[in-house]
């Protein structure tokens, strides 16, 4: 499942808008307010509309806060409909596909998402007849991937779910729309194949492909294994390069952060389409939301985690939002998209431009080359310095100087002008 193109009507900050996807990366950009987590949550409610066709799934619907607000002279007013349209191709067919909402307490239609329900229920009734039809990977990892963790059901429902799950393959689409942590999720995953691999003696190609896509990926990382030792403090762990063998809560946020989202897509992967072995992180489409990417990532790793997710997960269509200059340079042609004043500027590339052009050309930072106080500091001495030559210099822009010129105290070359010009005006009034 790819998404090509995406129409927004009174959703949220959007009034009207439209937008156009590359099918492998895209990374959207824009100042805060710009609206770039609305673009995703709208995502979500498109995508999730495949899930109305497979039972025990949730559909994101469109929610109350997802309505527009229109702001008048005397009151403010939702605008309906609130309408999601999506275009793309769904396991191999050409789908056009629409959601609405028209009232604060209606239910959001599925009437224009009947074709990719029909979808939905044929793959459904493949999977759960042994076929081995590939699924498609749907997911969203928001800004609180790391620390808001999902809830599991309540009460008799949630106690019976724990102590008899089943293998199905649709449990890679629990919870997979939430903007929560479902990382806890994979953890028991990981004992669960270590436990099966010593228990019966032998390979468990999924857990090697999860293994190596992160012991690959992950800065530092030599190897992956869960804690059996009664001895020790249990649980998942990382041996580092330099020998050092951390818990995974002892990990920085910066290293947590990337390797949640390299073992989550994997293991989704390779639990959504396990016929596939080896060949499950390259051969699995799918559409991956991912807010703010650069979250708590060291530059360089910024740099890193573009090529990592397009290289490890080459079949998959990222969606992403970011911050990062770093990142924005990193993006290829048409993978670049600009949302400024609701509208979308669909720029070529971030690749051939200097962290500075980015800064200031497409994220509309001031002079960046320069910090603010230096700034600040800049205009005051310009000030100064035009009276100083006028001659209308004061003690107090002296003192305004001064304060401004404090953090920079090892900058006297200015100071060295201004009295070279003060000597100028003084000789020119002697001499007059």
């Amino acid at each position: 499942m790819k998404i090509s193109e995406l129409k927004l009507q009174n959703f949220r900050g959007y009034k009207e808008f439209v937008v156009n996807f590359n099918p492998k990366f895209n990374l959207i950009i824009g100042e805060n307010g710009s609206g770039k987590t609305a673009l995703l949550e709208a995502l979500t409610v498109a995508m999730g509309s495949f899930f109305l066709g497979i039972r025990n799934t949730n559909a994101r619907s469109i929610y109350k806060k997802d309505i527009h607000i229109a702001n008048y002279d005397y009151s403010e007013e939702y605008l309906f409909p609130v309408r999601v349209e999506a275009s793309g191709i769904v396991l191999e067919n050409n789908v056009n596909w629409a959601r609405e909402l028209n009232g604060t307490k209606n239910r959001t239609t599925t009437t224009e998402a009947e074709e990719l329900k029909r979808i939905g229920k044929r793959i459904e009734a493949k999977v759960r007849e042994g076929e081995q039809e590939n699924l498609p990977l749907l997911t969203y990892y928001a800004t609180g991937r790391l620390f808001d963790e999902a809830r599991n059901m309540n009460g008799k429902e949630k106690s019976e779910t724990i102590k008899a799950p089943i293998a199905s393959r649709f449990r890679a689409y629990s919870r997979c729309l939430e903007a929560k942590s479902t990382h806890k999720d994979f953890q028991k995953w990981f004992r669960g194949k270590e436990l099966a691999r010593i228990q019966r003696g032998q390979t468990e190609t999924s857990l090697d492909v999860v293994k190596k896509a992160i012991v690959d990926n992950i800065p530092n990382c030599k190897n992956i294994f869960f804690e059996f030792d009664p001895d020790k403090p249990q649980g998942l762990k990382i041996e580092l390069q330099d020998g050092r063998v951390l818990p995974f809560n002892m990990l920085s946020d910066g290293t947590r952060n990337f390797f949640a989202i390299v073992a989550d897509i994997a293991f989704k992967c390779v639990t959504l389409n396990p016929h596939l072995q080896e060949n499950a992180l390259t051969e699995t489409k799918g559409i991956v939301l991912i807010d703010e990417l650069d979250l708590h990532l060291h530059p360089e790793w910024q740099r890193k985690i573009v090529h990592v997710l397009k290289d490890t997960f080459p079949d998959i269509q990222f969606i992403v939002t970011t911050h990062s200059p770093f990142i924005i340079q990193e993006t290829g042609e048409e993978e670049l998209i600009v949302l400024k004043e609701n509208a979308v500027n669909q720029v070529t590339s971030g690749i051939n431009l200097s962290i500075e052009d980015i800064a200031e050309e497409l994220q509309e930072v001031d002079n960046p080359q320069w910090s603010k106080s230096r700034q600040e500091m800049f205009e005051v001495a310009s000030k100064y310095y035009k009276a100083v030559k006028e001659g209308t210099d004061t003690a107090e822009m002296k003192a305004e100087l001064d304060e401004a010129m404090k953090p920079f105290s090892l900058d006297t070359a200015f100071y060295a002008i201004i009295e070279q010009e003060k000597i100028i005006q003084e000789y020119k009034k002697n001499k007059q």
